[in-house]
């Protein structure tokens, strides 16, 4: 079993992390997109505002219609709206946590795709690397819109290199 604590934790640092390449992005960034086919920096940034905790939520209460809940609910954001949103979601993770026993974290949890695994255990598989994943996207997509200072401890520490 995976300590509640060190996965809040996690969780929690991905959001503060977002919410710090928030802060490096020009307002130029907001419309990039690699490639067709790839989102822009906006769809990027409505995705990462919700993926932790609707995933998290849809394995928990075994009810992926949440998710969808969610990704209406930020459809409408606006970018000026990203570090709010991203706050909110680390404040709903924060609770999730606090509220939930050994028990839960233990239970079965349908993930996508199918198949069934201990909750702990699919939200580490789940949502806590689509953040991290979606956080090194935001990165990436930062640096290549032209916010080139920034570097590895933006990435991984949210927070700018002495």
């Amino acid at each position: 079993m995976i300590p509640k604590e060190q996965l809040a934790a996690s969780m929690v640092h991905e959001c503060n992390v977002c919410i710090h390449l928030f802060s490096k992005l020009s307002p130029a960034a907001f419309g990039y997109r690699p490639s067709e086919g790839q989102r822009t920096t906006e769809e990027l940034l409505r995705y990462l505002a919700m993926c932790g905790i609707a995933g998290t939520r849809s394995m928990a209460e075994g009810n992926w219609k949440i998710f969808s809940e969610y990704t209406e609910r930020v459809k409408a954001m606006t970018i000026e709206e990203f570090p709010a949103a991203m706050a909110r979601q680390r404040d709903e993770l924060t609770a999730f946590f606090a509220q939930a026993d050994d028990a839960l974290l233990a239970k079965e949890a349908g993930v996508p795709g199918g198949g069934k695994m201990p909750l702990d255990a699919a939200i580490m598989s789940g949502p806590l690397k689509w953040l991290t994943g979606y956080k090194m996207q935001l990165f990436l997509y930062a640096k290549a819109a032209g916010s080139a200072g920034i570097g590895t401890s933006n990435a991984w520490g949210g927070f700018d290199r002495k």
